[in-house]
């Protein structure tokens, strides 16, 4: 972890200034946690407010829902740091940051349970238990970011959302659903 001599040299700062904004490295840490949760928290809602404008047309919802994995991917991608920070480093040394990810998971899973609901009830998606699936899902999309985005190898973050929509296109369609139909709705020129 990093000092405060270390974050205010490579700031470019002198030590008084830092402390003229924050108290303790702690504090600095929680704000660029808080900022990182915020940002992530108006995509959930963003990406939930494309899925609603998009139901009830099973294409384009389909590809609201290929759009939103791949905005939480380049989100991920995009703050690499934070995004380290927050799945591997941080949970369960501090209590506010802690309680965070709780408010954060929480909104993620109500938002997805909704999102597969809404899919269920226009015949999108198999009878299944939504609130495992929802599990499943963000489990599976942290794993996803940790391994194959964050890594310093070049990834194409569109294959990927792809390769994730396919697989979850796959695992949910109706078993009277046509596969192949549903996969081009979702994954047709963007």
């Amino acid at each position: 972890m990093a000092s405060v001599s270390d974050i205010v040299e490579e700031a470019g700062i002198g030590r008084g200034t830092f402390y003229l904004y924050f108290d303790s490295k702690r504090e600095i840490f929680l704000e660029l946690i808080e900022a990182f949760f915020s940002g992530y928290a108006e995509l959930l809602e963003e990406n939930h407010r494309r899925l609603e404008e998009a139901s009830g047309h099973g294409g384009k919802m389909l590809r609201a829902w290929r759009g939103n994995m791949l905005r939480v991917l380049e989100y991920h991608q995009e703050n690499p740091y934070l995004t380290n920070i927050a799945y591997r480093e941080a949970l369960g040394k501090d209590e506010d940051f802690s309680e965070r990810v709780g408010e954060l998971s929480s909104l993620a899973r109500e938002k997805l349970i909704a999102e597969f609901q809404m899919m269920y009830d226009r015949g999108m998606m198999r009878e299944c238990d939504v609130e495992l699936v929802a599990s499943i899902i963000m489990g599976s999309t942290v794993y996803v970011v940790m391994e194959h985005l964050l890594p310093e190898n070049a990834v194409n973050v569109e294959g990927l959302a792809d390769t994730i929509v396919e697989y979850h296109i796959r695992a949910l369609i109706p078993e009277a659903g046509d596969v192949s139909r549903a996969l081009s709705s979702a994954l047709e020129e963007r």
